[in-house]
């Protein structure tokens, strides 16, 4: 059996990227603000 593990952040209203996600802007439009309380503010 196969096992896939990975790591997502997700806002409290459920959204994992910004508006506008495409190829060459995976996290969408402001995207990266979603996840900086996990980086803090670096």
């Amino acid at each position: 059996m196969s096992r896939l593990r990975f790591t997502i952040t997700m806002s409290l209203d459920g959204h994992v990227a910004g508006p506008n996600q495409s190829v060459t802007n995976p996290l969408g439009e402001g995207g990266q603000e979603l996840h900086n309380w996990v980086f803090g503010d670096a």
